[in-house]
This record gives structure tokens, C-alpha cells and sequence, in this order.
């Protein structure tokens, strides 16, 4: 008995149930509000890591090439953009569809002529290619991407040469011709390109250039032109120039979506 105070009852079994049972509660509503308050908290943590933009343009785009599907820097289908923030190509107004891609990589099997040697000079570290046909089924063309280390160094040669290839009245071919058999681009060759063009990625933390040669389904060989029409070896470039301009659509089109492309992986 407590000094000076009557004598406590001892607690029954239920009685200490029951206060067992308060303490759980208590105890389980505390841990339930710190995982509440821990869950909020990493929900608050992922919703801002998902909505930054992280700042690594220039760490990917050297890269890009490597990591990207094959059909993904190639898209079935191609289109001159407004900007690269333009969304991807609307089929039914592409100006370019895709009929196959090359499995070569090596700079030797993918370049021609001059153009190769200046790519080896300037430190070629791979061509991807793939074939293309305009919508009329008329026009087919090779698009060459061009990698170089990183850095800017090569692509500025590159861009002087490309000026230079423009002067040209008959330049050869840049980018080898990649037939794809059973399509449009079956009989495609180097010998029935008809007008090539090639520029500089213009994204300055993709180090790599575009070429591209374009040339008739058919294989219709462009100048000298019959009778008086191919009487100059100008007749000729003048006969060639559609030729080259489907080529430099291709290579400004192609150049545009690797822009875009970056842009979407890296925001």
C-alpha cells in the first residue's frame, strides 16, 4: 500500500489489453504521418527532378549518333522543318520517305572521291547512310552523316569544303549510293548520281556534317543535254543543278531533324 493513500487495484488482463492497444494506435498514427509527410516529400523530389531540364546538349551530342536506333536519326519520313522545335513530319507531306539503311559504317565504304579524302584529313570516325525516294517516286538520293571528333574544328573545314564542291561544274559524288533491292532504289548507283550537295550539322554540339547525291530512278544520267542544249560543259551544270538542289534538300532536311532530335532527348 503507497504511503498515505489507499491501495491501487491490480490491472486486470483486459485492462492492460487495452492499454496496449492505445499505445499501438498512438505509435502507428505517428509512423503513419512521417511516412506521409517522407512520401510527400520524394513525390514533391521526383515531380521536380521530372520537370527540370538538364543542361547536357553538349555531353549527348557528340554521342548521338552512337545511342540513337538507326531509325531514329534516319526517319521514315523527311520534310524541311520551320525550326526545330516544329513537330516530326506529317507523312502525307513529307518530301522525303526512306527505303533502306546501310549496315556499313566504315569511312572508306560510305565516302567517294574528294570528299572522303577531306573526311579522313579532318579525322572520320564514321558514315551512317540511308537511302531515300522523293513522293513521285522519281528522285532517289543517299544521305551520308558524316562523324567527326568533338568539337568544331572539323566542321568548319568541312563547310569551306562543301563551298568550295558548289563552284564545281561536274563534282563527283561525296556520299557512296546505297542500293536497296526490291524498291525504287534498286538500280540506285554512283554512276547514276546526278548532283550532290553536303553542309555542316548546324546544332553546334553535334560534331558530324551531312552529304547527300541524288539521281533518277530510272537512271537517266543528267548533261551534256542533246543538239544545242549540250553544246558547254555550263549546259551541263545547269542540267544537273535540280539534281543538286534535291540533294541539298535532303542533307538541310536531315541536318534539321538531328537538331530537333537532340533537343527532344535532352529537355
Amino acid at each position: 500500500m503507497p504511503p498515505g493513500g489507499m491501495p491501487v487495484p491490480p490491472q486486470t488482463p483486459a485492462a492492460q489489453k487495452n492499454a496496449g492497444r492505445t499505445c499501438l494506435t498512438v505509435g502507428l498514427g505517428v509512423v503513419g504521418v512521417l511516412a506521409l509527410l517522407g512520401g510527400g516529400g520524394l513525390t514533391a523530389h521526383a515531380f521536380s527532378n521530372h520537370s527540370q531540364t538538364i543542361p547536357n546538349r553538349s555531353a549527348y551530342g557528340p554521342a548521338m549518333w552512337r545511342n540513337e536506333p538507326a531509325d531514329t536519326l534516319f526517319p521514315e519520313t523527311l520534310s524541311v522543318r520551320e525550326n526545330a522545335q516544329s513537330q516530326s513530319t506529317d507523312r502525307t507531306r513529307a518530301m522525303w520517305h526512306r527505303i533502306g539503311i546501310s549496315e556499313k559504317s566504315g569511312c572508306d565504304e560510305g565516302l567517294a572521291g574528294a570528299t572522303a579524302a577531306e573526311a579522313k584529313k579532318l579525322g572520320c570516325k564514321a558514315v551512317l547512310r540511308a537511302t531515300y525516294v522523293d513522293p513521285t517516286g522519281n528522285t532517289v538520293a543517299t544521305a551520308g552523316l558524316i562523324v567527326f571528333p568533338k568539337g568544331d574544328a572539323a566542321k568548319t573545314e568541312m563547310s569551306t569544303f562543301f563551298d568550295a564542291e558548289k563552284d564545281k561544274r561536274n563534282p563527283l559524288p561525296g556520299v557512296k549510293a546505297y542500293a536497296v533491292p526490291g524498291t525504287a532504289g534498286a538500280r540506285w548507283s554512283d554512276q547514276h548520281s546526278n548532283g550532290s550537295a553536303g553542309r555542316s550539322v548546324t546544332e553546334l554540339s553535334i560534331p558530324c556534317a551531312v552529304v547527300a547525291s541524288a539521281g533518277a530512278v530510272d537512271g537517266r544520267k543528267a548533261g551534256p543535254l542533246p543538239g544545242q542544249w549540250g553544246g558547254s560543259s555550263l549546259d551541263a551544270k545547269q542540267d544537273r543543278a535540280p539534281w543538286r538542289g534535291a540533294a541539298d534538300s535532303l542533307a538541310g532536311a536531315l541536318d534539321q531533324h538531328l537538331g530537333a532530335l537532340l533537343l527532344e532527348e535532352t529537355s
